[in-house]
């Protein structure tokens, strides 16, 4: 997912993609939908002539009043409805923030990066691709697969990670599995590529995807690690 920042290096190492390979359909999820817009108070259609309310009468609730339900369907990906823009979150103890990566291989627009190293112990030099991420992209358009509650069906999560994994040539290590980021359903995985492996999490909102991952090379999973539940753990959101 990321390269450093140096003239012909790494034509596929790039950007953290969101490859998740078999999101299974039997996943559950972990939260609610609040109300797209409150129901319509008490009252009713006017009186015949007199212009007095009739209490008995039935109101017809338009469909985009009708609020959405407390049990999410387990086959849905309950979207967040926040600014992921507004997330936060701290350096691990015994990382640093760098700024000699960059995503070789964007898989949406590219709104903010973020880079950490180990420096306890510090890795080889020659390690370049021991690293904690957070990338923030912009611009999903979900069209007519996300409904008024803002949930979209796995199926359309699992076909767009699909196509986000086949631009990096990766595959799912772990089975895709339901999370929480800054208290919001996320999915977890862990990911291969052919220069290292990561340990990704993607937290989708309607036009926003906040992607936090942590990635090694052969040999250095365990230093990585150690900072990346930190990581996660620390991400606030609004």
């Amino acid at each position: 997912m990321v390269g450093p920042m140096r003239p012909a290096r790494r034509a596929r190492r790039s950007n953290r993609v969101m490859a998740v390979a078999a999101v299974a359909l039997t996943v559950a999820l972990v939260a609610g939908c609040d109300p797209a817009s409150p129901a319509p108070g008490p009252g009713g259609a006017s009186g015949a002539g007199d212009g007095t309310a009739t209490p008995t009468e039935l109101r017809t609730v338009p469909p985009g009043f009708l609020e959405c339900s407390d049990d999410p369907d387990p086959k849905e990906l309950q979207l967040a409805d926040v600014d992921l823009a507004t997330a936060t979150w701290s350096t691990p103890p015994d990382f640093e923030v760098v700024t000699s990566y960059h995503e070789d291989n964007p898989v949406e627009t590219i709104e903010s990066t973020w880079y950490a190293e180990p420096t306890s112990p510090p890795l080889p030099t020659l390690n370049v691709l021991n690293v904690l991420n957070v990338v923030l992209y912009s611009g999903l358009d979900w069209g007519d697969v996300a409904d008024d509650c803002g949930r979209v069906p796995l199926s359309a999560i699992e076909t767009r990670l699909a196509d986000y994994r086949e631009q990096i040539d990766a595959e799912p290590l772990t089975d895709a599995s339901m999370t929480t980021v800054a208290g919001l359903p996320a999915l977890e995985q862990d990911i291969g590529l052919a220069s290292y492996d990561y340990h990704g999490y993607w937290l989708f909102a309607e036009t926003q995807l906040l992607h936090v991952y942590c990635q090694w090379t052969s040999g250095n999973r365990d230093v990585i690690e150690a900072g990346c539940g930190p990581l996660v753990d620390s991400v606030q959101v609004g």
